[in-house]
């Protein structure tokens, strides 16, 4: 058995892309605990949040 292979499966289809952001504290604070309080992942909550923005647009 090939060790290299084994690992965690793709979480998303396709390309992705990693990305840091820099913000102020206190909106770090608030996500982290929208986060907490939906019991979800960075990722998840990121593309929660750009979800709502498209739709408003």
């Amino acid at each position: 058995m090939d060790v290299r292979r084994l690992g965690r499966p793709r979480k998303y289809e396709g390309p992705v892309k990693r990305f840091e952001a820099w913000i102020p504290y206190d909106v770090y604070q608030e996500m982290e605990k929208e986060k907490q309080r939906r019991g979800i992942s960075w990722p998840e909550l990121v593309l929660d949040m750009w979800g709502a923005y498209k739709s408003k647009r």
